[in-house]
């Protein structure tokens, strides 16, 4: 509970200290979209290392070779814990777009960061609005922007992968662009099963092999996300047994 205590204070003392540094963000929005783009990841990542530092995950990073170089790709994980994207998506290659529910961007400092990290929010009950979501992010692709998101629509906490939604795959087969699985394992034993206390417990990012849409008929791009659901949910039961237990 005292770690918990003290993360929280942290949390805010650092959000309230960041304000500066995100209206530098701003102008450089302004100014120059890849000058900003390479500054917010780098305050994003510092500001996420020291969340984590509180928090005490321990984490192992598995296979980051296996991300396809010189192109943009749509990262797909499966969401346990909140700490997913704090341990996830600073430490990923090139510029990311992040798609995120619109809730997000309701809390202050916080929404205003993750907006000036390219983040897409998305409203999970508004069709319309999704698909318009979906087609900004393969826009995304097609500018050069790799798309960051969690295909189970929200976070998962009875200890299993939820189905991947079919729909957010469309990003990849629209743009052409590959699909790189991202395994996470353990987070939520840092915080939402000891809530409201936070546990240094070992947590493990994998990266798994890039699926290629254009190698599947058309029938088959249609499972694609259970076909990212299923080797995910594999890999995370393995190394759960191998480092977490």
């Amino acid at each position: 509970m005292l770690r918990f205590i003290c993360c929280m204070v942290f949390v805010v003392i650092d959000f309230v200290a960041v304000i500066p540094f995100l209206i530098i963000g701003f102008i450089l929005q302004l100014i120059s979209p890849a000058a900003k783009n390479a500054y917010m990841k780098v305050l994003m990542k510092i500001i996420f290392a020291e969340i984590n530092m509180c928090a005490g995950a321990k984490v192992k990073y598995l296979n980051f070779d296996r991300i396809p170089e010189g192109e943009p790709v749509l990262y797909v994980a499966n969401h346990e814990s909140f700490f997913d994207v704090l341990l996830t998506l600073t430490y990923l290659p090139g510029t990311i777009c992040f798609v995120a529910k619109k809730q997000f961007l309701k809390v202050p400092i916080f929404g205003q960061a993750l907006w000036l990290y390219n983040t897409l929010f998305i409203d999970r009950d508004d069709i319309k609005q999704g698909l318009k979501t979906i087609l900004k992010a393969i826009d995304n692709v097609k500018s050069g922007m790799s798309v960051f998101i969690f295909p189970e629509g929200t976070r998962c906490r009875d200890g299993k992968v939820g189905d991947f939604k079919e729909g957010s795959m469309k990003i990849a087969v629209k743009s052409g662009c590959p699909i790189v699985p991202i395994s996470i394992a353990n987070t939520s034993e840092v915080y939402e099963n000891h809530f409201p206390r936070l546990k240094p417990a070992p947590v493990v990012v994998e990266i798994l092999d890039p699926i290629y849409p254009k190698d599947y008929d058309s029938k088959d791009q249609k499972h694609l996300g259970k076909l990212c659901r299923d080797r995910i949910a594999e890999a995370r039961e393995k190394n759960l047994k191998e480092y977490c237990s």
